[in-house]
């Protein structure tokens, strides 16, 4: 029986949960067939098969946690191991998404083996690992090791002041310590890293009562968001610009949500430069408008993608909302709605609140925060009046924003929502 370990699916998480299998037991599946459906880092994917065979055995259950490298499926592949030599197998295989195939001197094919191994290929988008053979290899059990690297921010960011590759590091599959860091840079410490180093790490936490009720495991899309604001608090020099839009032409009129993705385009026009990506010190404008548009569900937050606004109807716009609300409450939102946001878009004032601080994810440089709609004062040709106001919170990254441009910006998005 040949094994299928569950692959990394780039998403920076150690695992995915089992959501549907598309095959049974004793079914015959031809390559790059729908296996799975697996949820990951707030998406669902559908994972292939790496070969065509009969299905002997799934090793998961659905609503499963499964680690990255663990067994999957078990399958007699069409064909076997003893009929190729290694150089008749192919070495890579590409499908949908991009599975590596490898093969191994027929010494090192003993379970748990502690021979060396040639490094393998890694796209960043690797979808299978497969080793030919009966038995899951020992190296197989490294593979999650050979791609991620585990490490909490504070020892992240240290290795990245330092130079330093996670992912060569070797241990026994725990945590990468700041030691492990240090010992592999070679390098002695002075009393100001070690204080900044300190800053990053979590503030420790009281013991907690042993009444306490069992905590809960966080979903996958929790988990990623947990991952992305560490990745923006070491990465982002963040600024904040707040203003009131008055909105008392808005009665009557379009939905509110639909009058911000319109606000949020047209500023985007009038000052391109918070439109971009920010990456290895450059700043790229992007020619459409892609907002990312936060909605929150009992399972964690997701970003969906509102692709290229501009050339979109409004009716074509609020349908996609509407879709992406239920999706992230039923089934979760597939993987290409959730890549190639520009700008992002919070309307948290649907629940409460008037300002924030909204934290910027790279690599976008800006996000636009809209509060809860209150009534406030404003002087009309000298004389005070009631007017509903909008509360406008936009952070931007400094590094590559200036705080004129940021204001530029602001001034359009109040200018749109008042007209």
């Amino acid at each position: 029986m040949k094994i299928f370990t569950l692959p990394d699916l780039g998403e920076g998480l150690p695992d995915a949960v089992v959501r549907e299998w598309h095959v049974h037991e004793g079914d015959e599946i031809a390559a790059h067939e729908s296996l799975v459906t697996v949820e990951t880092a707030k998406a669902l994917v559908e994972v292939p098969a790496p070969w065509g065979g009969k299905i002997e055995k799934l090793f998961a259950q659905p609503d499963q946690t499964v680690n990255v490298g663990e067994p999957l499926v078990g399958f007699v592949a069409e064909g076997s191991a003893q009929e190729a030599s290694p150089s008749e197998v192919p070495a890579e295989v590409t499908s949908p998404k991009e599975a590596v195939i490898t093969t191994e001197p027929e010494e090192e094919k003993v379970c748990g083996a502690s021979a060396p191994h040639q490094a393998r290929a890694d796209s960043g988008t690797v979808v299978g690992k497969l080793e030919q053979g009966e038995d899951v290899l020992g190296v197989e059990q490294d593979f999650s090791e050979a791609h991620k690297r585990l490490a909490t921010p504070s020892v992240r960011a240290l290795a990245r002041r330092l130079g330093v590759e996670l992912e060569k590091l070797s241990t026994d599959g725990a945590l990468v310590t700041a030691a492990q860091v240090r010992a592999a840079a070679g390098a002695k410490f002075s009393a100001v890293e070690e204080n900044a180093e300190q800053r990053q790490s979590p503030v420790p936490v009281k013991e907690v009562a042993k009444t306490s009720e069992p905590g809960e495991i966080m979903t996958p899309a929790r988990r990623a968001m947990g991952i992305s604001m560490s990745r923006a608090r070491d990465q982002v020099a963040q600024i904040t610009l707040c203003d009131d839009a008055d909105i008392s032409s808005w009665w009557g009129s379009a939905p509110a949500l639909l009058k911000l993705i319109r606000a949020v385009q047209s500023a985007c026009i009038a000052e391109p430069t918070l439109n971009a990506f920010f990456q290895d010190d450059q700043l790229t404008p992007q020619k459409s408008v892609n907002i990312g548009l936060a909605v929150d569900s009992p399972r964690g937050l997701f970003v969906p993608v509102l692709k290229d606004v501009a050339a979109r109807s409004d009716k074509s716009l609020m349908a996609q909302v509407a879709d992406f609300k239920h999706q992230a409450r039923e089934t979760g939102i597939a993987q290409s709605d959730l890549q190639g946001a520009t700008i992002l878009l919070s309307n948290f004032g649907t629940i409460a609140g008037r300002y924030a601080t909204p934290v910027v994810l790279p690599p976008t440089v800006a996000i636009v925060g809209a509060g809860r709609v209150c009534q406030g004062v404003v002087v009309i040709d000298r004389w005070p009046a009631m007017r509903p106001l909008l509360p406008l919170s936009i952070s931007a990254d400094h590094r590559a924003v200036t705080g004129g441009e940021l204001a530029r910006f602001l001034k359009a998005m109040l200018s749109a929502l008042s007209a």
